[in-house]
């Protein structure tokens, strides 16, 4: 999907490894031994990429208690696709990202969502915590960025911070209402 700008770096639904997702979930229900995947937002200059499965932690193995809880928070937790019309509307409403993107490019994002009710069917319990203003997400992630840059010596510029939320913002446009 290279035309597609929505997709071309993490974040969107259609960037995930729902597989992986699907796996580990199914382990954590049915209490079998799994490896939990580990993130590393600082690989790649802050474009960030998975770790090396060798180096994630095994849970549920046979001298090990059995997990009981889990808590999973991440983006696109909750989030649920819509109606292709309630997108379009959306996408002729006035907005902050929308309009910047072509209306087949958020559908596909849409459609890429249907995916992850796998893992939010799972939940027993949700608990969406939501910010007073959605556009602090720009200094938060320019927050860990100086951190990353501090401790590990790579990260993203400001500009390629602003870039970076600017892929994933519209979906907080589209599906934070519905959480509310």
């Amino acid at each position: 999907h290279a035309d597609n700008p929505l997709v071309q770096h993490r974040g969107e639904p259609g960037t995930h490894d729902m597989v992986l997702a699907r796996e580990l979930f199914s382990a954590l229900k049915e209490g079998r031994e799994t490896r939990v995947p580990e993130y590393d937002k600082s690989s790649f200059n802050g474009q960030g990429d998975r770790v090396p499965s060798s180096q994630w932690t095994t849970i549920n193995g046979p001298s090990k208690r059995k997990i009981q809880v889990v808590i999973f928070e991440g983006w696109c937790v909750g989030f649920r696709s819509l109606s292709e019309e309630d997108v379009e509307k959306k996408w002729k409403a006035p907005s902050t990202t929308l309009r910047n993107h072509r209306l087949e490019d958020l559908l596909f994002v849409n459609e890429r969502l249907k995916e992850y009710d796998v893992v939010n069917d799972c939940f027993d319990a949700f608990i969406h915590i939501d910010a007073e203003e959605t556009g602090y997400v720009y200094e938060w992630r320019q927050e860990q960025e100086t951190v990353l840059r501090r401790e590990k010596g790579t990260g993203m510029s400001r500009e390629e911070v602003v870039r970076f939320v600017d892929g994933y913002y519209p979906a907080y446009e589209l599906f934070t209402q519905a959480l509310g």
